[in-house]
This record gives structure tokens, C-alpha cells and sequence, in this order.
């Protein structure tokens, strides 16, 4: 008897468009959108959103930095006990080519010499479930988990 591989359900969301900052606004409210009207709860959907946001807003400003806007796929699969979402871009790799790391960055002393950047990655970290990062033929592919 022949068995064959479960079949995996259609993505909720795959949009791909230049990366943006209009762009991007107007992914997360498709995605956010979408969520709504698969049932999923408020947390969660925010969490999400605020999470792909701050991914993509790294993309188009990192990214894509000093070049023209590329491409940029997203993928969202609703799975029993998980939301997945799969960003992917052609623009430059993460340095070094590691996720940055889920800390705060520092912020003793005066509100004034306060960091601007770094606390997108930290709440990346801290929404998702699980989080990679890989880099192939000139493709940077993000993927973010989390828990339904």
C-alpha cells in the first residue's frame, strides 16, 4: 500500500511587492487583516504584526539600504498550534550573518544619549516562538514562529 505526504494547507497570505515603507504598512494591514478574519485572537495578531513589521521596516532600511527598493515575499501559514511567517528579500545579508542578538541595548545615563535603534530585535526576539535566519544565492530568508 502506497502512502503518500500529508498535504500542507495553502498560505494564509504570500504577497510579494518592492520593500517599501508604503509597501510595508500596507503588508501588515493585509496580514493583520487576514489574521482577523481567520480567527485569530487580538494578542496574537498584534504580536504578529508588530513583529513582521519591525522585520520588514529592517529589511526596506537595512537591507535595501542605499540602493534601490527590491523585493520582498511574505508567507503566512496557519497551522493548528502555530502562525508561521516566511520573509524573504535579494538585498544585503545580515552582518555576519547571524540574527543579532535578543538584548536590550544599553540605556543607563541620560534619556538624551539614549540609543535610536536596536530594540526592534529584542521585541522580534520576544514575540516569536522560534526565529532563523539563512542566507542562500543572494536571498536572505526570515522566518518567525509563533505560538497559537
Amino acid at each position: 500500500m502506497a502512502t503518500t505526504a500529508p498535504s500542507l494547507p495553502d498560505p494564509l497570505i504570500s504577497w510579494c511587492t518592492t520593500a517599501t515603507n508604503l509597501h510595508v504598512r500596507d503588508m501588515v494591514e493585509s496580514l493583520a487583516s487576514n489574521l482577523d478574519e481567520a480567527g485569530i485572537d487580538r494578542d496574537l495578531r498584534g504580536s504578529i504584526a508588530l513583529a513582521v513589521s519591525e522585520a520588514l521596516n529592517n529589511i526596506t532600511e537595512h537591507a535595501y539600504a542605499d540602493r534601490a527598493p527590491g523585493p520582498v515575499t511574505m508567507t503566512v501559514d496557519l497551522l493548528p498550534d502555530r502562525v508561521d511567517v516566511i520573509l524573504i528579500d535579494s538585498g544585503r545579508a545580515i552582518p555576519g550573518q547571524d540574527l543579532p542578538p535578543a538584548h536590550l541595548p544599553d540605556s543607563a545615563g541620560p534619556r538624551s544619549t539614549l540609543p535610536e535603534g536596536g530594540f526592534g530585535w529584542f521585541l522580534i526576539h520576544s514575540l516569536c516562538r522560534d526565529l532563523s535566519y539563512t542566507r542562500t544565492s543572494g536571498q536572505n530568508t526570515l522566518s518567525l514562529r509563533f505560538p497559537r
